[in-house]
């Protein structure tokens, strides 16, 4: 069984010029916003986004959601790392918190109930996007 957001976006376009974002919670009707290299926030919103995954937005805090999850894939909520939001499979919870030091990953059962985890930590002002370390030697 393949699980997919619940709206038709077939596709997720990001180019260096636009960058869609959606305000709505990933289960409801999407609310997308397009802002370009000119919007004052454009800058956090591409350092934001990981790959394959659709960019939401609450109370100004940017999070993802995975476009899809495979059969059987495991899916993360990551409230502090070098991405934030909900992820697909153990590789891209990885990605999220390798070399963040404090780095905050757990598995959930579904990206609706790893969503609602994150607008928690929203609300709670326990969510951090951090850089990752990197060795002064590489």
């Amino acid at each position: 069984m393949l699980t997919t957001i619940p709206f038709g976006i077939k596709r997720v376009f990001t180019s260096p010029q636009v960058i869609f974002i959606n305000g709505a919670l990933s289960t409801g009707r999407p609310e997308l916003t397009v802002i370009n290299q000119n919007h004052p926030r454009y800058e956090n919103a591409a350092r934001s986004l990981a790959d394959k995954s659709v960019l939401h937005v609450y109370k100004a805090v940017f999070y993802n959601i995975p476009v899809q999850v495979k059969p059987r894939q495991e899916v993360f909520c990551v409230t502090c790392g070098a991405y934030i939001g909900v992820v697909a499979g153990w590789e891209n919870a990885l990605n999220c918190v390798l070399g963040v030091p404090g780095a905050i990953h757990y598995p959930v059962d579904s990206i609706a109930i790893g969503e609602e985890k994150i607008r928690n930590a929203i609300d709670e002002g326990c969510i951090e996007m951090v850089e990752p370390w990197v060795s002064p030697d590489l």
